[in-house]
């Protein structure tokens, strides 16, 4: 098994809300990607690659802004929806990784519920561990 589909395994493994992982070259062309079997995905996987290809455009954009912007490299980037947030990060220097991750708001709350939290730090470690190995 190889690095990238480790990387899909592990963050199914690690959380029952994230739905679909992908991962895609900087074209957004899907090249690996991991479906939890149970998960009705709220887009379709058409709409999904039209969206990797705009998020690879605005990774690259973001990537150079660097140079002009002394706010540091980006990490990753979430979209958040009333029912599924999207998540992009860079896997390497040619590879972005793509989350769609359940968003139902809580039922719990005395307030108003915007979702679920998307536990970065642990997705990120998650990334880091495998590309160590390679």
């Amino acid at each position: 098994m190889g690095r990238y589909e480790k990387v899909l395994n592990m963050l199914m493994d690690y959380d029952e809300s994230i739905r679909l992982a992908v991962i895609s070259n900087t074209s957004g062309d899907i090249l690996w990607n991991s479906k939890r079997n149970d998960a009705k995905l709220q887009v379709p996987i058409s709409e999904t690659k039209k969206a990797l290809k705009r998020e690879s455009e605005d990774w690259v954009d973001r990537c150079k802004a660097v140079d002009r912007i002394a706010l540091g490299s980006p990490l990753y980037h979430i979209t958040s929806f009333e029912k599924t947030k999207r998540v992009t990060l860079p896997i390497d220097a040619f590879h972005l990784l793509f989350l769609s991750i359940d968003n139902t708001p809580l039922k719990n709350t005395k307030k108003k519920s915007y979702g679920k939290m998307v536990e970065m730090g642990k997705i990120l470690s998650i990334v880091d561990f495998v590309n160590t190995f390679e």
